[in-house]
């Protein structure tokens, strides 16, 4: 029998064997992670958070809807119950008397609150404004979890300020 008539070796099923098992253990390892985002609790729900925080720092918060992020001080106080009547001339497009879930379009409890950029998103105290000699706290929303949290945050920038603004939802 000649060198060249023999079929594959020990060592090309050697390799095509551990070949197979490493992709094999690659696809049950990332397979279950592709899907975690899905498969969340039922309290909690990281796209709400998400989208809420995208829609105020992108559109109904932003000074304008070229440079979100970049809030607008009125529209900010107005939302935040510190001088609704600066939401009225400022055109800020809600009616910041609703309810926090109603005003947003989420059917969940809401927390909506703005923090110190070097703060703890979940652990930092809201930053507190001045408003006609008046000091209010920019929170709005139920801020008693009854279940697990999910939180989404945003940098963003009031009169050249930056700070951060969360939204906690459960």
């Amino acid at each position: 029998m000649r060198r060249t008539d023999r079929g594959q070796t020990v060592i090309d099923f050697g390799i095509g064997a551990g070949v197979f098992i490493i992709a094999v253990g690659i696809v049950f390892a990332f397979v279950p992670t592709m899907f975690e985002p899905f498969s969340t609790a039922a309290g909690s729900s990281p796209v709400v958070a998400d989208r809420t925080a995208d829609h105020l720092t992108g559109s109904m918060l932003a000074a304008d809807p070229a440079t979100p992020s970049v809030l607008s001080a009125a529209c900010t106080a107005a939302f935040f119950g510190t001088n609704e009547s600066l939401g009225d001339t400022a055109d800020c497009g809600f009616n910041a008397s609703e309810p926090t879930g109603d005003l947003l379009g989420v059917d969940r409890d809401v927390n909506v609150s703005v923090r110190n950029l070097s703060d703890s998103p979940t652990t930092g105290p809201p930053v507190t404004q001045t408003v006609d000699g008046t000091d209010y706290t920019l929170t709005r929303g139920d801020d008693n979890p009854a279940s697990e949290v999910t939180v989404a945050s945003r940098a963003v920038m009031i009169e050249g300020d930056q700070y951060r603004l969360v939204v906690k939802v459960w």
